[in-house]
């Protein structure tokens, strides 16, 4: 890894990879163990470590970063380098990155305007501090309760806490601001692991079949949520179907990709893995999944390379304490490293963090795997609290007989 210094930070000819932060969380000019204030920037002192790589920031961020360098007290200049780079780090798929708008951001959050809380829990939301983001979106929603960008993201982040009660009254928020689309899709999304997904699916099927009802620009959501639906009943051909299709209108679609691939994986068809995710960055989602197809096929050198930087990473990460990329560590142990009791204590941490479906059944699996299967009981107590009904979730008797 090479160190970035002030001077590289602001644009002048940096090479970036998807990490920009320090190793896991810290944050460019941010969070770590000193704050370091844009203006009391100097072009030798170190921000950041960075993973090599030969693609630089785009021109337009490098020029945004210098001036924020430049004017450190431009709150405007500050908030357009912080939104550039969450949309960099969305498009690379490395929460790491998006971390960096936090230090542009931290000398206005003293007195921070509303747009700051949003972007700043943009960013705590992608370091997975979940109680963080809605702290800040809690104080965003009460200065403007129209503000619709605050309700979507509070709404999001209690799905991803499995709240789906809470996030359904932001939803009904979002609709009755005239945007009531985007109120269904949340709507949608948050239901999506109840017996009221196939209504959403039927719904859903046919806004998209009707035009005019959608904004173009919420058809991959809505697409990708069929997709969803459909893997989670078990309707595996058309998950496999809507997944293509929003891929094919939006190469950047991370998480579809990864759906697809985890698909591909159960169909044991190794080689199209490797092809869907030639062009993916290497995230830690990513490289899992390529180790699992390199298995499969039999390219011994390839599953070699991306478990050598998994197990540096996750090593790292457990060094430190961090546990922001729990679920994929404990994906990691369970199905690469063969270490089911290590999986299954990051999987209980992970599931301290969030509630989603690949949360409940990583648990589930880790729990059976390590012979513990009373460590799975807190997904059933979830499964009661949130009604939730899920045909492809898979529960063996030895869970259910430890809930009794």
């Amino acid at each position: 890894m090479q160190a970035v210094t002030g001077k590289q930070a602001a644009g002048i000819g940096a090479a970036v990879g998807v990490a920009v932060a320090l190793v896991a969380g810290s944050v460019l000019l941010g969070k770590g163990p000193a704050r370091i204030a844009a203006k009391d920037l100097r072009d030798e002192t170190v921000v950041a470590q960075l993973q090599n790589s030969a693609k630089p920031y785009p021109a337009e961020l490098q020029a945004m970063l210098r001036a924020t360098r430049a004017n450190p007290d431009d709150l405007l200049a500050a908030k357009a380098a912080a939104s550039a780079l969450i949309a960099e780090g969305r498009a690379a798929g490395d929460s790491r990155l998006v971390g960096a708008a936090s230090g542009v951001l931290q000398p206005f959050m003293k007195t921070p305007d509303v747009e700051t809380l949003n972007l700043v829990a943009t960013v705590r939301q992608y370091q997975h501090d979940f109680n963080g983001a809605l702290r800040l979106l809690d104080q965003s929603i009460q200065r403007e309760p129209g503000n619709a960008t605050a309700l979507l993201d509070r709404a999001t982040i209690q799905i991803v806490l499995g709240r789906f009660d809470l996030a359904l009254q932001d939803c009904q928020s979002l609709s009755q601001l005239a945007r009531p689309d985007i109120g269904f899709l949340c709507q949608s999304t948050a239901l999506l692991l109840t017996k009221n997904a196939s209504i959403v699916r039927d719904r859903l099927q046919r806004i998209l079949e009707t035009p005019g009802l959608l904004d173009p620009s919420l058809t991959g959501w809505a697409t990708g949520l069929l997709g969803e639906i459909a893997k989670l009943q078990g309707d595996i051909p058309q998950a496999k179907a809507r997944f293509v299709e929003v891929i094919k209108a939006d190469p950047l679609a991370l998480r579809e990709r990864l759906l697809l691939a985890d698909l591909l994986l159960d169909e044991k068809s190794g080689r199209a893995v490797l092809t869907l995710l030639s062009e993916a960055p290497d995230v830690d989602g990513v490289l899992i999944r390529r180790v699992l197809a390199a298995r499969l096929i039999g390219d011994e050198s390839l599953a070699r390379k991306d478990t050598t930087e998994l197990e540096r990473r996750f090593r790292l990460n457990l060094d430190l304490g961090l546990t922001a990329h729990a679920r994929e560590e404990a994906r990691y142990f369970l199905e690469i490293a063969g270490n089911p009791q290590l999986a299954l204590a990051r999987a209980e941490v992970n599931w301290k963090l969030q509630h989603e479906f690949e949360d409940a059944q990583l648990l589930i699996d880790c729990a059976v795997a390590a012979g513990d299967p009373s460590k799975a009981v807190p997904v059933l107590l979830w499964i009661n609290e949130q009604s939730v009904e899920v045909a492809s979730l898979r529960i063996p008797d030895a869970v259910r007989k430890a809930a009794q």
